[in-house]
């Protein structure tokens, strides 16, 4: 984003660039006026494209209990910075794209909730190479401790188990809640305990009486109107004709129906009224290398099929690019998981995690091509961002200036009768 006294490519990193290596098209240049200017990168992105993502982000809306108020802490960075960021920065050159969405996607399956031994040996050897890749494209001053720690992170892994046994996010939520409820400082445990048993009665009405009561789970779609737009839908995997086979539908929900049985027992069963997206190779296309899927929403399913049971429903929510004119047809899936929620018997439920972790074997075959911006954009440097200091300077003969200052000399050089004189007092002390 090239945020100003943040980013690491600024006019020092390009001074070592110039020093270090041959990337002759990042380095500084002087204009005719004497005046400054640094090239920018192909990989930071121009002011009106960086105003359309932070629009994109600002008007982006996650299902609830997902990352409904999407920020920068906690599980909300984690869900920007392995979900987000391969839909946000499309726009960018393929081989920048590609080592980026990489890192993304090693974070992602580092944090499922359940890991494969191959999987391990896997992220390992891909680690190693991605972070190459990086180098290859980013400054030298972007690269600190914290930018090599993934290497490690791996065997961590195979340690300690899957990471988000180890997180303190659910502790942090859950103490950052119950401080809200504090209404009286004196009596600070019974505001806590007054506040937890007015939260459980309204999830318990929500979960057990949520048609006849009012309460977050049924509330009018007039709350939601002028707030921003959601694009949430559904995914069912069906059979292709009796075969075996299975194949994916992504849909769009339109009408909620619920089915009451007569006699008795009393039954009762909801089912979706879906509009499906096509599900051939012209309206859904899965990018297998980095676990993206795209979808026509303007291509529809040509069949009349549009119930299915709710039980067998997964939510997922369609994420357009903000940057990509040539897909503008295309939305993203992204696969969400509500907190709280089981959808297997006997298994634990996790939180915020992918259930298993999926691993592609990653190579470095980029070819080395140039890293200068399309647009061809430069931004003036002031003299005060590119200062060196004189005295850190290291002579050609590799000897430090100190000991080339005549004063150092003077004043610490010693004559041969102040020697003797120092040896003979010497003697006189011994005897």
């Amino acid at each position: 984003m090239d945020v100003k006294g943040k980013t690491k490519d600024n006019p020092k990193a390009r001074t070592d660039i110039k020093e270090y290596c041959r990337r002759r098209e990042l380095w500084l240049q002087e204009l005719q006026n004497g005046k400054i200017v640094k090239p920018k990168a192909s990989f930071s992105f121009a002011l009106d494209e960086k105003r359309e993502i932070c629009e994109w982000v600002k008007i982006l809306r996650m299902p609830e209990g997902y990352a409904l108020n999407l920020g920068m802490k906690s599980h909300d960075c984690h869900v920007f910075m392995e979900t987000l960021i391969p839909i946000d920065f499309r726009h960018l050159p393929e081989r920048i794209w590609k080592p980026i969405t990489e890192i993304s996607l090693f974070f992602k399956d580092l944090c499922s909730g359940k890991f494969l031994e191959s999987s391990l040996d896997r992220m390992e050897e891909n680690i190693p190479v991605i972070t190459t890749k990086l180098e290859k494209i980013f400054s030298c001053g972007f690269f600190e401790v914290m930018e090599h720690l993934p290497i490690h992170l791996v065997q961590e892994a195979r340690l300690g188990s899957p990471v988000q046994t180890r997180w303190m996010y659910s502790f942090e939520r859950k103490i950052g809640s119950s401080k809200q409820t504090i209404k009286q400082r004196g009596k600070i445990e019974g505001s806590v305990v007054q506040g937890h048993i007015g939260r459980e009665t309204g999830d318990f009405y929500s979960y057990y009486f949520g048609i006849d009561v009012s309460c977050r789970r049924n509330r009018p779609n007039r709350n939601d109107e002028g707030i921003r737009k959601k694009n949430s839908g559904v995914f069912i995997q069906g059979d292709v004709d009796g075969t075996g086979q299975t194949i994916e539908y992504y849909g769009v929900i339109y009408e909620i129906i619920g089915v009451r049985y007569s006699g008795w027992p009393k039954k009762k069963i909801v089912l979706f009224s879906c509009k499906w997206f096509d599900p051939s190779h012209r309206g859904t296309k899965e990018d297998q290398q980095h676990n993206i899927i795209e979808a026509k929403h303007t291509r529809k399913y040509i069949s009349y099929d549009p119930f299915i049971i709710a039980q067998n429903a997964k939510q997922v929510h369609y994420a357009p690019y903000p940057l990509r004119r040539d897909k503008v047809d295309c939305w993203v899936v992204i696969n969400t998981k509500h907190v709280g929620r089981i959808e297997i018997d006997n298994v634990l439920d996790v939180a915020y995690q992918n259930e298993v972790a999926i691993v592609h074997q990653q190579a470095d075959v980029e070819l080395e091509t140039t890293l200068e911006h399309p647009q061809h954009i430069l931004e003036k440097v002031f003299d005060d961002e590119i200062m060196i200091n004189v005295e850190e300077e290291i002579n050609e003969d590799g000897e430090n200036d100190l000991f080339d200052n005549e004063e150092y000399d003077n004043e610490n050089q010693t004559t041969e009768e102040e020697e003797w004189e120092s040896d003979g007092n010497e003697t006189s002390e011994d005897e």
